[in-house]
């Protein structure tokens, strides 16, 4: 016989270690038993495809880390240990599915029975028209259950439009399908086993429809995988011109897997694109999706269950262009005559890039001919849309300028540090999470307000930070275009607001704009939208004198006067700096720049990015490079440790700059290459040692450089003989430097 309510009671306790400790010392041993029994019953062996997992795990460690006085603090107030659960679960290659789950709850006091899902499989169910089969196969005295702390039920009829509700501000909660039980009096261990056999046979149908929906998206994607798996295609001919393919390895995403190729025509990089196998779009698509992207663009974004079902599929692939300000029948035809002439089949506006047989789950023509189709006609699609030009004798460039709504939704943002963090976790720059938490909180904790300045020696990524974060907003990977950043760079001579707002032209009769005035303009008709501006290297001019005008009507809120003609009626006579426009600045401090005055200061937040962590940034650096260049970024490392005493240390891009010369010479034949020491000489001579100035306070420094090189490099290399010189002067002068 089980006592609930004593169980309750266990779930009531305040302190979270005792609270873990009983749960697993007395609710555990009971539950698990009476859940296996109830396995063997419905004739499940677990084993491959079949699994148990029980939250055993988690009370464990919590348990453990309260007893720990280092975090003990933190834990007390926990609510784990309030729940118990053992879930049977199906096993498809690395991923788990969960078909039942006995849960006794006891925030909310309830024994509840369930199959647990996640929003993606409902998505696709509303995606696919299938969502009301669904709906019907669950039980009528069942309940789809929502919400880990507190459960709410969502009533049949208006689940549909809660899950079309959840897709655009992409929240994505979790689901629960069963029936509950008070958790309170007693209970025989066999009606609670028949309460799950029960449960287990009502669920039946919808766990048809899921099975079939796991079965479908692992055939998907394990199509997509065999595109991913080739990098063997060289090169391709495009209007008449050859160019060369170099396919890089796979990077991993949070939705599946990324991987970058690059074109060049001859020696010449034309441009760098992705192709991304996802097992779902976060954004844009609950279905296993293959994208292309070049220049910052989806120029293909289509679904690999079009090709999954009996015998042998064509994949032919609609496209669809609906830019604004442009004529997209033109572009349109224009895309399928190219395609056409390039061998690639066309019907009307939809194009063939392959058959699978899921048979033997291949393709037909071969996996490396459908990548170079994909590869082919992104670029070509590129190409009309004048975003890429590929030169040939007759070039045919349309004249669209944005991508359809199909490849490229309307973007939305979202401030939600979680899903920000792991979009730049994903990507190919090293952040530490304390530096994205810091610029994530300089840029929101005020709601009227954000303006944050970004300081450091050059080359720690500070641009590349701000594109990242204002990307990661909206969803976009940092190669993508966000027409939601601009980045404006600072002149000299930019001496009053004018530089900012542009001014009226008595001579003209016109109002001369600038960008930034445009992106304010464009802010107040989105007020929706958060507008990020990023003024760089914003201290080469005095900030106080453009950007006054700016920080006092922001601090006001009062307008700001433009100008008194009434015939102009493109820019307002007066304007308010909207809410959310997001000002970001980047500044590097040396003789060529203005030092920021306490009226600035005293306005932003300003954030130091000096700290570099190659061996973050070394486990994120290309396969091939990384097993060519070892020891040279072992060297590399060791002597940015020793200028760094000094603050005279250098940045993720001299880094990443060197180690691409020093790749570049490891490929040349081997009667021209330089020897590896003596290239790894020169890059230091070229990127490190030109920085290197000061007076007395260097002297040590150059005493450890000296003995670093002889004993690193060699006693006759360039950057020894330079250190040398710099030593000399510097005794005989007090000061020196690396120019002479």
């Amino acid at each position: 016989m089980l006592n609930l309510t004593y169980f309750q009671s266990l779930f009531n306790e305040d302190n979270t270690e005792i609270r873990c400790r009983k749960v697993l010392d007395e609710i555990s041993p009971v539950v698990k038993p009476i859940f296996q029994q109830f396995v063997e019953r419905i004739g499940i062996t677990v084993g491959n495809e079949y699994i148990i997992r029980s939250y055993d795990t988690t009370l464990t460690t919590t348990y453990h880390d309260a007893r720990n006085p280092t975090y003990a603090e933190k834990k007390k107030d926990s609510d784990i240990g309030r729940k118990h659960y053992i879930k049977l679960n199906r096993k498809v290659d690395d991923k788990e599915y969960n078909f039942l789950t006995l849960e006794l709850e006891g925030i909310s006091r309830m024994l509840m029975i369930h199959s647990e899902l996640n929003f993606i499989p409902f998505w696709a169910w509303v995606r696919n028209d299938k969502i009301h089969g669904v709906l019907e196969a669950i039980p009528s005295d069942y309940s789809i259950f929502t919400g880990w702390k507190e459960k709410s039920v969502i009533p049949k009829e208006e689940f549909v439009p809660f899950v079309k509700s959840c897709i655009k501000p992409r929240k994505r909660p979790n689901f629960e399908i069963g029936t509950s039980l008070p958790l309170e009096g007693n209970l025989e261990e066999e009606s609670l086993i028949a309460e799950l056999v029960s449960a287990w046979e009502k669920l039946g149908p919808f766990r048809s429809f899921y099975n079939e929906e796991i079965d479908v998206s692992t055939r998907a994607y394990d199509a997509l995988m065999l595109l991913a798996a080739t990098r063997n295609i060289k090169e391709t001919h495009l209007l008449g011109r050859p160019y060369s393919v170099d396919i890089g390895p796979l990077e991993d995403q949070k939705q599946g897997k990324r991987q970058p190729f690059n074109i060049y025509d001859g020696e010449q990089m034309l441009t760098k694109g992705y192709m991304s196998y996802l097992d779902y779009s976060d954004k844009d698509s609950p279905f296993q999706t293959i994208i292309v992207q070049l220049e910052g663009h989806n120029h293909i974004f289509t679904s690999a269950r079009a090709i999954i079902g009996d015998g042998t599929i064509e994949w032919w692939i609609t496209k669809s262009f609906a830019g604004q300000n442009q004529e997209n029948a033109k572009v349109m035809a224009n895309a399928m005559r190219l395609l056409g002439e390039h061998h690639i089949q066309v019907k009307g506006s939809s194009y063939y890039v392959g058959s699978f047989n899921n048979e033997t789950q291949s393709f037909v023509e071969g996996a490396e001919a459908v990548k170079k189709t994909f590869i082919d006609a992104g670029l070509l699609f590129a190409h009309v849309k004048g975003k890429l030009e590929l030169r040939s004798d007759a070039p045919t460039v349309g004249t669209g300028e944005e991508d359809d709504p199909e490849t490229e939704p309307g973007l939305e943002p979202n401030f939600t540090f979680s899903e920000i963090i792991n979009m730049i976790s994903n990507s190919q720059f090293t952040f530490s999470n304390d530096i994205i938490r810091d610029l994530h909180l300089n840029l929101t904790a005020l709601d009227d307000k954000h303006f944050v300045l970004l300081s450091g020696i050059s080359g720690t990524g500070k641009t590349q930070l701000c594109r990242l974060y204002a990307n990661a907003v909206y969803g976009l990977e940092y190669e993508s275009e966000n027409p939601y950043f601009t980045i404006i760079p600072v002149r000299p001579d930019w001496t009053d607001a004018t530089a900012l707002f542009g001014y009226y032209s008595s001579f003209e009769k016109r109002y001369v704009k600038t960008e930034f005035l445009q992106v304010l303009l464009h802010a107040l008709k989105e007020r929706d939208k958060p507008h990020f501006i990023l003024l760089d290297e914003m201290n080469l001019a005095r900030v106080e004198y453009y950007l006054s005008d700016y920080l006092s009507a922001v601090e006001s809120r009062k307008e700001i006067p433009l100008h008194q003609d009434d015939q102009i009626t493109d820019i307002p006579k007066k304007l308010v700096i909207p809410p959310n426009v997001y000002v970001l600045g980047t500044i590097n401090v040396d003789e060529t720049t203005h030092s920021i005055s306490d009226k600035v200061l005293d306005r932003a937040f300003v954030m130091t990015l000096s700290d570099v962590d190659f061996d973050s940034y070394w486990e994120r650096v290309d396969q091939d490079l990384k097993a060519a260049l070892t020891n040279e970024f072992t060297i590399l490392r060791e002597l940015h440790r020793t200028l760094s005493v000094y603050e005279l240390h250098f940045g993720y891009r001299s880094m990443g700059e060197m180690l691409q010369k020093l790749y570049a010479n490891h490929q040349l034949p081997e009667e021209y290459q330089l020897d590896a020491m003596e290239a790894l000489d020169r890059v230091i001579s070229e990127k490190v040692l030109t920085k290197v100035r000061g007076d007395e306070r260097i002297s040590d420094m150059l005493a450890n450089l000296e003995e670093w090189l002889t004993m690193n490099i060699s006693s006759a290399s360039i950057s020894l003989q330079h250190v040398k010189r710099m030593k000399e002067e510097l005794e005989y002068y007090g000061a020196t430097q690396f120019w002479r």
